[in-house]
């Protein structure tokens, strides 16, 4: 049996992002999602849907994580690029109408365009770093 801050951990590092990253969505400090991650802390029941929305957990899957259902996946390989592909749908959801209009954005994409790929991946990787 796994217990479900397991469930989470594995599906937060299966989606390739960081406790930071997570939190941040989640609002809460990075420390105390490690505090729930290892059970150190009892997730709040009131947070069980925010984690849900956030790492665009199917409602089966997360009944199943709630649960303890473990399914074997025929292909969980498949089923991680499903899952990555989901939560960056649903993070471009959240954020981009607030982005999209911003002078700074459209400014950004406008100089990130004009360089060669090389230069824009250099850059992009500079911008990650901050």
């Amino acid at each position: 049996m796994m217990p479900f801050h397991e469930h989470i951990r594995e599906y937060r590092e299966q989606l390739e992002i960081t406790q930071i990253e997570a939190a941040d969505r989640l609002n809460i400090d990075h420390s105390v999602l490690s505090k729930y991650e290892l059970g150190k802390l009892a997730i709040p029941l009131d947070l069980l849907p925010d984690i849900r929305r956030v790492y665009a957990i199917p409602k089966e899957k997360f009944v199943d994580m709630l649960e303890d259902n473990r399914s074997k996946s025929k292909n969980p390989g498949l089923e991680a690029r499903e899952n990555k592909i989901r939560y960056a749908a649903a993070l471009q959801n959240e954020y981009m109408p607030y982005i999209i209009n911003s002078k700074e954005f459209r400014l950004f994409m406008s100089k990130l365009n004009a360089l060669d790929k090389k230069a824009a991946k250099k850059l992009l990787t500079e911008v990650n770093k901050k």
